[in-house]
Order: C-alpha cells, then sequence, then structure tokens
C-alpha cells in the first residue's frame, strides 16, 4: 500500500471511529446502553485498525485485530498494554451485549465503558498524529 493509500485508508477508519463513537454517546443518551456499548467496541475497533494501517498491517479478523494490534503496537512499546487491555475488554462487551440476551449494562456501567473507550481513541489518536498520519 502506497503512502497516499495508506493515508486514505487511516482517514476512512479514524472517521469511522468518530462516527461510531458518535453514535455510542447519542444511544447513551436515549438509555440504550447495551447498544452504545456496541458502537464503542466499533470506535475503538476502528480506531486500532487505522494504528495497523499506519504501520502497513491489516486484519482480517476480530481476534486477528486484537493479536496484531498487541503483536505490532504493544510489544513493540509504540503504545501501552493498557490499549490492547481496553480492545480486548471492549470488544467482550461488545459480544456480551450483542449475544447474551440476558447480559445488561446499567449506565453507571456504560458510562466507564465510555470513559474506557475515550481514552482508547485519544491514545491511538496521538500515536497517529505523532507519526503523521493526521490532517
Amino acid at each position: 500500500m502506497t503512502g497516499a493509500n495508506r493515508k486514505a485508508r487511516i482517514a476512512a477508519e479514524t472517521q469511522k471511529g468518530r462516527e461510531a463513537l458518535q453514535a455510542a454517546e447519542a444511544l447513551m443518551r436515549l438509555g440504550l446502553h447495551n447498544d452504545a456499548v456496541t458502537r464503542m467496541y466499533y470506535a475503538a475497533f476502528h480506531f486500532a485498525s487505522a494504528a495497523l494501517v499506519s504501520i502497513d498491517v491489516q486484519s482480517r479478523s476480530h481476534r486477528g485485530l486484537q493479536s496484531l494490534f498487541s503483536l505490532h503496537l504493544v510489544k513493540t512499546g509504540k503504545l501501552p498494554f493498557q490499549r490492547a487491555k481496553e480492545l480486548k475488554r471492549l470488544q467482550g462487551y461488545r459480544e456480551a451485549a450483542d449475544y447474551d440476551s440476558e447480559f445488561r449494562f446499567d449506565a453507571e456501567g456504560a458510562r466507564e465503558e465510555l470513559e474506557v473507550t475515550r481514552r482508547f481513541v485519544q491514545a491511538v489518536q496521538a500515536f497517529l498524529a505523532e507519526g503523521g498520519w493526521l490532517a
């Protein structure tokens, strides 16, 4: 992938991430906490994808994204271990919110996950900005 293509892909991924975060915030206001947490994961997912694209790595699955994120960004010291834990946490909650009919987030729990998501997104944005990938 050329530098220009990579930059365009990063821009597209971060835009999708920002939109997912906005959707999560809107769903929180509506009291739809499980749906909000699902969108929070997708915000983190798209930012993690953008970070991987910045180092010319692409994932083909959600589990692959976690593995590649840890291997290429955390184990190399580009991002702290906490970011990998946050991504895994959000994915676990997304799966529970989507597939476990008895699982319910309350407002307090969803707010906590929103803060986790914001930390993750801010850290990845800083990483991308430091690399010159954000406009």
